[in-house]
């Protein structure tokens, strides 16, 4: 059952080369079938489903393709799914799980170094130029392979735009797709009885005190850094926001259930979300607020919970 998870997630990532209409929600979904097996299974569901993932990527595409995904799919696979069923049993008798919010803290990081491992490599590279302006090149040649079409203004207005946030925006879709993926074949599982870890509570998400100082650091970087520090920084934010929007999704969501909003506004709030890109970023800075101040605990009671 690994070995074949592993082989639908690698099939899945390469269809886009064949120009499907379903190549990307097939891309977007490709870890879906490792994290079924690895929190399904565990530590022989991993091993077994990258063994498989990684041998047919090397047969799609030979070791060109295979290094990519075994650091792009294997290694957050193996650091989620680790974390995921670490538990220890307290005094009580009771078994306390690693905290989920303290796996997407870990998730993101790993993001922000390969960000900065990529930046490094480029920056250091005597053949190439600013950082901003190679990644503009690239996302220049790569409009012109997909969207020719496109006017020349056109083109070089959406590079200009792209280009200051594109490394931290790819980084930041990385990181997501791999905590909605974790996150569904969780859920999956627990539907089918399969499930090793408990059924997490996402509106009790709480990130690590620690993790805010990354935040901070990237931010300073960005303020005083010179250059390349200064891009590199930059984009950094926009990854290590990842886990403050999530837990400010999940203090929107307690507040909904505590004040007794109801369904319809938090209908209205994802098409905001969905609609104005802008939006996501006040929702992180909620998260931010939760993180410092503690929102959720200045809430009314939720007297259901209390009542049961």
């Amino acid at each position: 059952m690994a070995l074949g998870a592993g082989i639908c997630s690698a099939v899945a990532v390469f269809a886009i080369a064949f120009g499907s209409v379903l190549a990307f929600p097939l891309f977007y979904l490709a870890p879906l079938p490792l994290y079924l097996a690895g929190l399904g299974i565990g530590g022989k569901g991993v091993a077994f489903s990258m063994l498989g993932a990684i041998c047919t990527a090397a047969l799609i595409g030979g070791i060109v393709l295979a290094v990519p995904f075994a650091i792009g799919y294997g290694v957050p696979l193996m650091t989620a799914c680790r974390r995921a069923l670490e538990n220890r049993t307290l005094p009580n008798g009771s078994v306390e799980w690693y905290p989920a919010g303290g796996i997407v803290a870990i998730l993101t990081l790993l993001a922000a170094g390969f960000l900065v491992l990529a930046g490094a490599w480029v920056a250091l590279d005597p053949g190439t130029e600013a950082l901003q302006l190679t990644v503009s090149a690239f996302l220049s040649e790569a409009l012109t392979t997909m969207a020719g079409q496109l006017p020349a203004d056109s083109r070089v207005s959406l590079v200009e735009g792209l280009a200051k946030f594109f490394p931290g925006m790819a980084a930041a879709s990385w990181v997501v797709m791999h905590i909605v993926n974790a996150a569904i074949g969780q859920n999956v599982l627990v539907r089918a009885g399969r499930n090793i870890r408990p059924r997490d509570t996402y509106t009790a998400l709480v990130l690590p005190d620690w993790f805010s100082w990354f935040l901070v650091a990237g931010s300073v970087l960005a303020l005083v850094g010179p250059g390349d520090l200064a891009y590199i920084g930059r984009n950094l934010v926009i990854v290590l926001l990842v886990p403050f929007f999530l837990l400010g999704l999940a203090v929107t969501h307690t507040a909904v259930r505590r004040l007794k909003l109801g369904v319809p506004l938090l209908a209205v709030f994802y098409l905001i979300l969905v609609v104005f890109g802008w939006a996501a970023f006040a929702v992180a800075g909620i998260g931010i607020i939760e993180q410092w101040v503690g929102i959720r605990d200045r809430l009314p009671a939720d007297n259901d919970r209390e009542s049961e």
